[in-house]
Order: C-alpha cells, then structure tokens, then sequence
C-alpha cells in the first residue's frame, strides 16, 4: 500500500512540474554557433565539401578522414571587433555569439576535440511598466572522428557534443521583481559523409543534430533543431571554389531556415592567401545577404588567418572582424 501511495505521488510531482515548466527563453538560432576558423567565415561559412581541414570540426566530420599529416593541429578562434549603430540587443538575437575567445579545436588525423561558443549575449528590454535583462550562455565540448572507404575512397564521420550552459533572467514589471537563474545540460549527434566525385572535386553533406537535446533547471527540456547542410568543393593548384545549401528547420522565430553559402580562395604565395564569399537566403535581396572577405598568413609553423563579415540589420550596416590562429606541434 506504502509503494502505490508513493508511486501516484512521485506521478503527481513529475505532472506538476512538466505542467508548470516554462519554455527556456532561448533564441531559435542559440545552438547555431560558427565555423571554427576564420578560413571558413571569410568564405561565407562554406566548406562542407573540404577535406583534411580543421573547419570539418564545425561543417562535415567526414572530411577528417583524409587528413595525411601526424602532426597535431591546434587553432584558436577569437571575435575581435564588431561595429554598428545598432542596438545591442538586437545584435545579440541576430547573433547570439558575442566578441571574445569563442573557440579551440586540437586535431590529429582522424580525430578532433574541440571547445566551442554556441551562444554568449546579453538582451535587454524596457516598457512604461517593465523592464528585463536576459544573460545566456552556452558552450560545447565536441569529439570528432571519422573512417574512410579505402576501395571506394568515401568517407563518413561523426561529432559528439556534450552541452551546457546558463540562463540568467532580471525582471520588474508593474513594480514586482523577478529573478532567477538556471543551469542546462544535453548532447548532440551529427553525421557527415563526403565522396570525391573526381581529382578536382569532392561532395559532402552533414546531418546536424540528428539527436539533440538540452535540459534546464526550472524550464522544460528543448530539442535541437535538426539541419543538412551539403555542397561541392572544387580544388585545383592553389585555388578553391565551395558552395553550399544549409537548411535548419527551426521550432519557433520566423528566421529565414534556407541560406545559401559560396566563397573563394586563391593562394598567391605559400604565404598568403586572399578568400571572399557570400551568403545569404537569396542572392537578388540585398538586404538579407552578408558578404565576407578575408586572408590568411602563414609564417613558419604558425597560420594566421583574418575575416571580415558585413551585412545589414534593419537597414544599418554591421561589420564584424574574426582571427584565428592555428599552429602545428
């Protein structure tokens, strides 16, 4: 009788807590993040198509699989400057990985693990009765590995990620206070594949957060928004040409879910190397695209490579500076 009694009241307690949970005040895009490199961003986030990059942490697993050299590859990602007249707030729901250090990945072959921003902002707003203040920040430790085909010279690969992060919320409205914070964990899968169609070009495509969850303290739990991400690469001598489809289906905004990337990269010298790209959900609205440029240095063991995003939020311009630093041990 002692067991049913405390069965139907540890039913009663899970009921009421999945009954008045609320939803995380998380943006759609929270999970997103950015490439690992600013190699990537300066060619308009595409790349799922590359092999033998330390970009494949980010936009394909599969593409570790022909990585040639036993070195160990370490690169830093740090947002330096972003300028606008725009508010912030509205900055950090458009972009919600803020400036500073916001990534590091360690590779070797096959295999990477890596260190990642997904989100890092703080929002605000204000009525004539409220005001509110939201701080989110969630991060990522990830495990990529990946095997190639020798016969058929595919490749497929996959990333691991363990998630967690932070939520703070301030609050007053009509003169009564709130505050509270919770802390989240979770995990994601994703799976990539990657072929050569020929000496000069290569297919990939990503499945990103086949599984993906997130669990918070005092909100209910959220599921991931699944993505696919698939493109070409085309590679002869020192010039690359990569365009990608990167499709998210989002469970709330209005966000456009479609974005189309390209970019280009033509090495001068073994030194340097210039890259442009662009992206957007259609070319013809200008508006709505975001164009990237940028270079990359490579002196002695040490890649330095530098990228610049512009685009317009509500008519205004934004401009975005991007470094990562990669060397070899």
């Amino acid at each position: 009788m002692f067991k049913k009694n405390l069965n139907a009241c540890l039913i009663v307690f899970v009921f009421t807590v999945c009954l008045y949970a609320k939803q995380p005040p998380t943006n759609f895009n929270s999970y997103d993040a950015m490439p690992v490199s600013a190699r990537s961003i300066a060619m308009g986030g595409a790349g799922v198509a590359l092999i033998n990059s330390i970009d494949n942490v980010f936009l394909n697993p599969a593409g570790l699989a022909y990585g040639r050299s036993e070195s160990i590859q370490v690169e830093a990602l740090v947002s330096i400057t972003r300028k606008s007249e725009i508010d912030r707030a509205i900055l950090d729901s458009v972009e919600p990985v803020n400036l500073g250090f916001n990534s590091f990945v360690v590779l070797q072959q096959q295999g990477a693990i890596s260190w990642r921003t997904l989100a890092s902002n703080v929002r605000y707003s204000s009525g004539t009765n409220y005001w509110s203040r939201q701080n989110e920040d969630i991060k990522a430790v990830t495990i990529s590995a990946s095997q190639k085909d020798d016969k058929k010279n595919y490749a497929t690969g996959i990333s691991l990620s363990y998630l967690y992060g932070n939520i703070a919320e301030a609050s007053v409205t009509d003169g009564i206070p709130f505050a509270q914070t919770s802390s989240g964990n979770g995990f994601t899968v994703d799976v990539g594949f990657t072929a050569p169609l020929n000496r000069n070009m290569t297919f990939g495509i990503n499945f990103e957060n086949i599984i993906g969850f997130m669990w918070w303290t005092h909100y209910n739990s959220e599921q991931l928004p699944f993505g696919i991400r698939t493109g070409l690469g085309y590679t002869t001598g020192g010039f690359t040409m990569l365009a990608d489809l990167d499709k998210k289906f989002y469970r709330f905004g209005n966000a456009d879910d479609t974005i189309y990337r390209v970019g280009l990269e033509q090495y001068l010298t073994r030194v340097l190397a210039l890259r442009v790209g662009a992206q957007g959900p259609s070319f013809s609205n200008e508006d709505k695209m975001k164009y990237t440029y940028g270079f990359e240095l490579n002196i002695s063991s040490f890649t330095l490579s530098v990228a610049n995003e512009n685009y317009k939020i509500n008519n205004e311009n934004v401009s975005k500076y991007i470094l990562s630093l990669k060397t070899f041990i």
